[in-house]
Formats: C-alpha cells, structure tokens, sequence
C-alpha cells in the first residue's frame, strides 16, 4: 500500500446552498458541481441539460469548408477515394465513420492502416505510391497526417488531392495539404480543442452533410449523431479525452446506442466481451465499460497483428463473420496481456540499471525484444507505479526496411511535463515524434540514446521545478455514513458520462471501523463490512488480496471511495467501491513518530542508537517468519508484492504474541535485502517495500547478519 497524499476539497457553505437551492439539487451534489467548475446555475444547468443544441457549427474550424468541399465534389465526381487511418481505436473508429458515410452518400471508397510491423507509425510512402497507381484521387487522412509533412508533398507532387483530419499536436509548419483540418492548429478558432480524432471526423462529415443537404449544423448533427455515435463514443473514450462540451454530448449519447446497437460487429464484440451475455438482462454501458474491456481487444488488434480485423468487424454485414472476428479480437487481446505481463517484469527489472531512480525524472528504458505493439501500455503502467513519466524504447527490429540501430519508443507523462515540447527539445536526436501533452512515439538512433536519456532529464527536472511528485488522490468531499444512500447514488447519474475532467466523483469517510475483512474473487479482491455511528456499510475493494490490504479487524481507517449501486436478486442496495485506504488520523502519528525513528537511527548525524532498539535474531526470525508465509500466500502468477509493514508488524504480535516496533521491522528489511534473504524491488515508500516473490531465499546455513552494512552502522553508534 504506498502512501497517497488526499487533497479533500473544501467548500464555502453559501456558495454551495445557494446554487443547491436554485437549481433544486442536493448540497453533496451541488459541491460536485462546484469541484468542476460550474459553479453558477447557468452553467450547472448546460452541464446536467446536455442538449444537442450545444454543438458548435462545423465550419468554425480552420479549412473545413475547404475540406469538405474537396469530399463533396470528389463523391459527386465519382473520384476513387483512400481514407488512411491509425491503429488505434481512435484511428479505428474514425476510418469506420468515414467510410460508412461516404458509402452512404454514393463514394468509392477504401481504407488503410498501417501495420506496426511493415510500416510503422504514419503515412508511408512506399504504400501511399501503390495507391497512386492504382488509381486514387484524393487521400484523407484520419487520427494522423499533422506531421507527415514530406509525405503529403510526395502525395501532392504525384498529382492527389490530400486532406488531413487530426487532433494531435502541431508543429510550426503545417502539412501542405488542400485542407488541414485540426482544432490545435494556432490558428484555428474553434471554441473546443478536444475532441478526439473521431470527434474531428464526426464534425467533417456534418460539415459534408450542411453542404448536400443545406441543413443547419444542428439538423446534421442531429441527423449523424444517431447513426455514428457508438463510434465516436468509443473513439473519444479510449483515447482519453476530457468528457466536457462537445465530447460530452457525443459520449452520453453514444453510451445509451451502444447498450442497443444495430451494428451486428459491436454487438458480436460486447457479448464476446461479456457486456451483453446471452440469455441475461443487459447490462448498463458505462465509459468504464468501454476504457476497460472493448477499448483494449480493439486496440489490441493493431498492437499485435493488424487493425483492419476490427474494421472489418465493424464493416461487416454477416453474424457468422462478426462473431468469428469478435472471437479473434478477445484471443489477441489474451496474446497482448500475456506479452504486457511480460515486459512489465522486465522493464521493472531493468530500472535500477539504466535509470538513476533517485535523481531522474523520466524514466527511460531500453531493451532490444520488447514487442512494439506494448510498450506503450508497459509505459502506462510504469508511469502509474513510479508517478514520473516514462519513455520504453525498443531496438527490436520489426519494421519493413528499418535499422536493428532504430529503436522506436512510446512515452506517458503526468500533469507538470509536456511531452511533445519535451520531445522538440532533443528532436536533433530523434528521426520521428509526435503525439499528445500526456502520451506520445518516437523513433531514435540507439548511438544518440545517451545523450537523449540526458536532455530529455534535464528538461524534466526544470518541468519539475516547481512541481511535486507526490502521488495524490483528489477526493471531492468528506461525507458521513448516513449520507451513504441510493438517493445519492442515482443523484449521481445525473453527472454522466464520467471520465477525464469529470471523473467519477470521490468521497471520503473518516474513522470507520472494520468489523470484517472477506476474501473474495479466488483471493484477488477483499470485502470489508465498516461501521460508523450505527451505519453499516460494504465495501469492495478491487485488486487489492487481504494479504495486501494491510488491516485487520477492528481497525480505524479513513476510505476513499466511490458510491456504486448492487442489484442482486431483484434487491438494490448501495455499496462503496474502495479507491484508498488509510489509517486513522491516531495510527497515521503514531507511524509517523516511528518512520522518525527509522531515519534518525539510520542517518549520518552523530545522534545515538540505543542498543535496546537494535533488532533482535529472535526479531529477524519473526519477520522472516511470517515475510515467508505471507508471500507463500499470495497469487502464484505475480512475480512482485507489495507489503505493508505495519500489516506485518500486526501479523507477528498475532503469531507470537509479542510487540515488535514497526522503526525496528524496516531495520529487519533492509538488513534481510542486504544478505540477499529478499531482494527489494522498490522501497521509495516510506512504510511500504515491493519485494520479489521469487527471490525469497530459505538461509543455507547461518547468516552473519552482523556483517550487514545497516547493522554494523547501528551498533557504530551506540554510545557507552
């Protein structure tokens, strides 16, 4: 359990009733208005309303009339039309709306997507000239193009037309394109920058749509938004957009068509997912739905073989096929975890190794096997564990035509470091980059490796000068257990869709006790039953063994937690979804007074150790003891645990009905890692240490634990 800091929102009591009274909702609800900046009725109201009204005129855009103009004469000239998209989902469902409508309107039309492993990232020459032969006209790009800026002259020279729809970064100079569609652009007016790549398309077609039919931007979203909005909704959730404005309207709207589809490819896909089973009641659709498990068998796809399976799945017209292809994307998504897993352990591995863990601030990592497909949710992972942003690069050599010197890599960052700016300020060493502020690729000589592990540091820890690292939870208001309801829940149905810049609100709850800890999910879940003035309540904690939780009954904790409703046998009753646990406010100064202790025994200063605080063999044996089963109970196919030492400390008064103070436990942990008894993987937490499973060693013969560097600095400073 690593330590979080909970920054608990606090709120001006008039503030909060005034607008809870005049647009009649409740003062829990009106705080979570309030934490997302609606703050006046007005704006409260648009918020709850999400009317289609709200859509922004297409044609606001910098160059859509041009672009769309450019479609609308190709189709009525009946011109061969090639929409080139990405491999993503975002790319995925932005190619199948705009081949879905061109069709519709009477287009020639087909599609590429790059393979990762023949092509790489982007336009490709050598692909977009066998189209030129073969006849095409015009060439869209959808999800990319902004920076395939001697592609698109090539494509130009050779005699296409070219549009570029996008929504990633822009660089100073532009594509020049007959259109370059891009709400980033410096130069683009358009009133909401963030809209995904499928957003960008969605707007392209109304804008096509104003101009055959002659109808207002409201009619052509309207009228689009019914056929499309399943698309687009998937599209902008899984590439994390903020779900306000715009995305807002979109993804509520594409939520509800998802749980009723007549797309026979998604609805092959959600019940091999598991989202609709057969023979069952359906189940309601959220963004959570989507992020979680469609997003990652659709994007597997284009990590790990070739994306055009999930268009295809979304193209096609026969059950059997949709079935068969749904079926094939949930196998490579099972092939994709396999590989994460993986190269997780790898990559964890190495960072001690290739990283300064104590000094730098982005991570960069290297091997030359890493499949390129995962490396980018391997960053992910890694980002989330460390809280810094990450870079994995991999030399393997999968791309037609490429250099085993070529590494292509994938970074995630945190709030505090652009990545794309932080990638321009090394670009001299980079041969290709682009992406978001959070996420982004690139490709680099693994001669100028050095030298980029060095700038792209050093402009993090300007980035990061003034910023801190410390992991928080945002929570948006304490609640009392009485104020745990259904009424509250369902209160809470009026703020969806949820997701980036409107998550699922949080609470928190202090000093509740545990009247009971369950084991669940074959050991990988734990239930707790906590009480407070009377009030009960269940609450389930994801993820997290009991093993791992690191309390035990009759403890006082304070919880972070979401509100969740359980239907069970025709029965609802509400329930909280764990988020954070911490001790009490009591524990949490009695542990601090310890970690104290801790330090100042093991510092550099002249402070004296007294002999009776030095732990004991019996101490060691304890620990060990007790480390021992611990680990021997937990999941089998995990190679790393996180241990919560005053867990263990509780765990061993329990056994040996003796106290051991927890400053004395971290001395045995650092003592048992230093003889290679357990080997510490991370132990950047102050009470918390992630150890490797596998290496836990039974002691051949006596250890001379004497000898250990933190023992003999220990007993150095005792004074006689």
């Amino acid at each position: 359990m690593k330590d979080k800091e909970w920054v608990i929102k606090n709120y001006d009591d008039k503030t909060v009733s005034e607008l809870s009274k005049k647009i009649n909702v409740s003062a829990v609800l009106a705080k979570l208005l309030i934490n997302r900046n609606y703050t006046t009725p007005r704006e409260a109201t648009l918020f709850l309303k999400k009317d289609l009204g709200d859509f922004h005129s297409p044609f606001l855009m910098k160059d859509m009339e041009k672009g769309a103009t450019v479609l609308f004469d190709a189709v009525k000239a009946n011109k061969r039309i090639l929409v080139w998209g990405d491999y993503d989902v975002d790319g995925v469902t932005s190619v199948t709306i705009l081949i879905k409508y061109i069709h519709s309107i009477g287009g020639q039309c087909e599609y590429y997507i790059p393979k990762r492993d023949d092509d790489g990232y982007g336009l490709n020459d050598r692909v977009i000239n066998e189209y030129i032969k073969s006849g095409i006209n015009l060439l869209i790009t959808v999800d990319s193009g902004i920076t395939a800026i001697e592609e698109i002259k090539k494509a130009k020279t050779a005699g296409l037309d070219v549009i570029v729809t996008d929504h990633h970064e822009c660089r100073d100079v532009l594509p020049d394109a007959n259109a370059v569609i891009n709400p980033k652009r410096a130069d683009c007016s358009y009133p909401f920058k963030e809209l995904a790549g499928v957003g960008v398309v969605f707007k392209f077609i109304c804008a096509v749509e104003m101009l055959r039919t002659k109808c207002s931007h409201i009619e052509a979203a309207s009228r689009l938004i019914k056929l499309y909005s399943e698309f687009i909704a998937i599209g902008t959730i899984a590439d994390v957009m903020p779900l306000v404005d715009e995305n807002r309207l979109i993804v509520s709207r594409g939520l509800t068509a998802i749980e009723k589809t007549e797309n026979i490819g998604l609805a092959a896909l959600a019940e091999e997912s598991g989202i609709t089973p057969s023979n069952s009641k359906k189940k309601k659709i959220s963004s959570a739905t989507i992020g979680f498990i469609l997003a990652p068998r659709i994007n597997a796809a284009g990590r790990m073989e070739t994306s055009s399976i999930a268009v295809e799945l979304f193209m096609t017209e026969s059950r059997e096929e949709a079935a068969n292809l749904a079926v094939k994307l949930s196998e490579i998504n099972k092939e994709r975890q396999h590989l994460e897993n993986a190269s997780l352990n790898s990559a964890l591995e190495k960072i001690h190794n290739q990283c300064d863990v104590e000094n730098d601030k982005i991570l960069v990592l290297e091997d030359d096997n890493w499949h390129h497909g995962i490396i980018g949710i391997v960053s992910s992972r890694i980002t989330e564990r460390y809280n810094l942003p990450s870079i994995l690069i991999s030399f393997k050599n999968e791309i037609v035509g490429s250099s085993p010197d070529v590494g292509k890599g994938s970074a995630r960052s945190i709030k505090g470091m652009n990545l794309v700016q932080a990638l321009s300020s090394c670009s001299d060493l980079l041969q290709k980059f682009g992406g978001h502020e959070l996420a982004a690729g690139l490709s680099i000589m693994r001669e100028d490796l050095p030298d980029f592990r060095k700038r792209i540091n050093d402009f993090a820890k300007k980035a990061f000068e003034n910023v801190s690292l410390t992991k928080t939870l945002d929570i948006d208001c304490e609640i009392l257990p009485e104020e745990i309801s259904l009424k509250l829940a369902n209160d809470l149905n009026k703020l969806e869709p949820f997701g980036l810049s409107n998550p699922v609100p949080v609470f928190s709850a202090q000093d509740m006790k545990i009247l009971s800890i369950v084991s669940i999910g074959d050991g990988k879940h734990t239930k707790l039953l906590l009480e407070k003035h009377g009030y009960t309540h269940t609450a389930l904690m994801f993820g997290t063994p009991v093993t791992s939780l690191g309390f035990v009954e009759g403890d006082l904790i304070d919880v972070a937690f979401n509100i969740d409703v359980n239907n069970f046998k025709n029965q609802q009753s509400v329930q909280m979804i764990v988020r954070d646990v911490r001790p009490s406010k009591i524990e949490r100064d009695i542990i601090s007074q310890h970690i104290y202790t801790y330090k100042n025994m093991l510092s550099d200063s002249e402070a004296s150790v007294r002999a009776q605080d030095i732990p004991t063999r019996t101490d060691f044996a304890h620990v060990y003891t007790v480390l021992r089963e611990l680990i021997s109970n937990a999941d089998e196919e995990s190679e790393h645990f996180d241990l919560y030492v005053p867990y263990l400390v509780k765990l061993i008064s329990k056994k040996y009905s003796v106290s051991i103070p927890l400053f004395k436990a971290l001395i045995v942990l650092d003592v048992l890692s230093e003889t290679h008894l357990i080997k510490t993987i991370d132990s950047s937490d102050s009470v918390s240490r992630t150890l490797n499973c596998k290496q836990i060693t039974q002691p051949q013969g006596k250890v001379i634990l004497e000898n250990a560097p933190t023992i003999k600095k220990l007993f150095s400073k005792i004074k006689t």
